[in-house]
């Protein structure tokens, strides 16, 4: 049995061009617009390595406060890049430097957690003296998270997405705690109530809820009485600092500050710079 010859295509048929074969080698990223040339440190560079030495250099030999120096060298370009204030590199700078952040993250966790079971093993407790290593396990997993979401879903369904759940865990949580007494769950889902107005609020209407949740965020710490933890140390002579206060701070307050800041435009997405 023979199958019929398909009739040949008409001139204004498309045409299809099969895809050239990709280039191996160096030769891959250039041609895929990412030029691996070497290039002139740009002023952003310089500045940032002078910081980050001399605060490295006046921490060491003068005072630890200098780090500041340091952090806002290594630190600062790369904030400002990511707010949208500094627009210095190109597209193969940004992928290479988000991809050395990923790595950063895979190494900073691991360590984290590596820190924390080794020198906390045989108990279920976290002492002050692995509070730090908690707190930036706790830094680095909430900015991984948000940053994922807040890109996969867009800043509106994710923060609406995030404060109905954290919503529905309060919910939970003060039901589990107040099953016998009635007047302390209506307090509680009083409390409640806010979240869900919050996440209705982000998605119609989100600037307002934006500068509402930096204002939830503010007036959080206050009442939780977490402004006390950057007093200076003569402020309580005598008093050990306590750092479950920073974790309060960065696990729930950090969340609705986020989810502020991205609702109010901050963080927009980065325009890559022409190529030197």
């Amino acid at each position: 049995m023979t199958h019929p010859t398909p009739d040949p295509p008409g001139p204004d048929a498309p045409r299809i061009t099969p895809p050239p074969p990709e280039p191996a080698g160096p030769d891959r990223g250039r041609e895929a617009g990412l030029d691996r040339r070497p290039r002139r440190p740009s002023p952003t560079d310089l500045i940032t390595v002078a910081l980050t030495a001399g605060g490295l250099l006046l921490a060491a030999t003068v005072d630890m406060v200098f780090l500041v120096l340091a952090g806002l060298g290594a630190f600062g370009p790369g904030i400002l890049r990511e707010l949208g204030f500094l627009r210095d590199q190109d597209e193969f700078r940004r992928l290479a430097a988000w991809r050395a952040g990923y790595h950063a993250y895979l190494a900073g966790g691991l360590t984290a957690v590596i820190l924390i079971a080794v020198f906390q093993g045989g108990t279920a407790r976290i002492d002050q003296l692995m509070m730090p290593a908690v707190l930036i396990l706790a830094v680095v997993w909430l900015a991984w998270l948000f940053s994922s979401v807040f890109t996969f879903w867009g800043p509106r369904p994710a923060v609406s997405r995030l404060l109905l759940v954290m919503g529905l865990f309060w919910l939970v949580f003060a039901v589990l705690a107040n099953l016998d007494s009635l007047a302390g769950l209506l307090m509680q889902v009083l409390v409640v109530l806010p979240f869900f107005l919050l996440s209705w609020l982000a998605r119609r209407y989100p600037r307002v809820a934006g500068l509402l949740l930096v204002v939830c965020a503010g007036a959080a710490a206050w009442f939780l009485g977490l402004d006390s933890l950057f007093r200076g140390p003569d402020a309580d002579p005598g008093q050990d600092r306590d750092l479950s206060g920073l974790l309060v701070l960065v696990v729930f307050v950090g969340p609705l500050l986020a989810g502020g800041l991205a609702l109010l435009g901050l963080g927009r997405e980065y325009v890559p710079a022409e190529p030197d």
